[in-house]
């Protein structure tokens, strides 16, 4: 039984993608053998060689790059892959898997990648408390008394250099 790809990045659709003894290239083109439409992949960002059930992945001198257990494969590199393995090319990730039928109990066991940014929230900076904002405005008589000084100063200033303007 061939080992199937399937995309596992939240929101993206495509596959599952059967790797059947030979070369299939992953890429947005249309003559990509595995075609994924995504801003991030390109017109041919890797390729599969499927040899008697042995896959090796080799990226094309792809833009965004592409990745195993988050590390970068080099450019003209073969990796050996088995199933299980996950592959991101560009910021589209993808699953090994040899049973279909445990894609589903996958699906539920596992996370799925989101490339969404997520919003930042109040609970990011330590406090789930949204009044509890490090960039909250603190009130203080001090300050009142600082702008008031400063303003007559200023004004001194302004009315003594008329002065002397005029006297001179």
């Amino acid at each position: 039984m061939a080992t199937l790809l399937y995309i596992i990045t939240e929101g993206t659709q495509g596959g599952p993608f059967e790797l059947t003894d030979g070369t299939h290239v992953l890429g947005s083109a249309g003559d990509a053998t595995i075609l994924v439409p995504d801003s991030t992949i390109s017109a041919q960002h890797g390729q599969f060689d499927v040899e008697n059930g042995q896959i090796f992945y080799q990226d094309l001198g792809s833009q965004n790059g592409s990745f195993v257990s988050e590390q970068p494969i080099a450019q003209a590199q073969p990796v050996p892959l088995s199933a299980g393995h996950i592959l991101q090319a560009g910021s589209i990730h993808f699953q090994l898997v040899d049973d279909p039928n445990a894609v589903e109990s996958m699906k539920r066991e596992t996370a799925v990648i989101s490339n969404t940014p997520k919003a930042i929230e109040p609970s990011d900076f330590g406090s789930a408390d949204p009044s509890a904002s490090p960039f909250k405005t603190r009130k203080s008589g001090w300050v009142k008394i600082y702008i008031i000084v400063i303003t007559v100063i200023g004004i001194v200033a302004i009315v003594a250099l008329v002065m002397t303007l005029l006297q001179g």
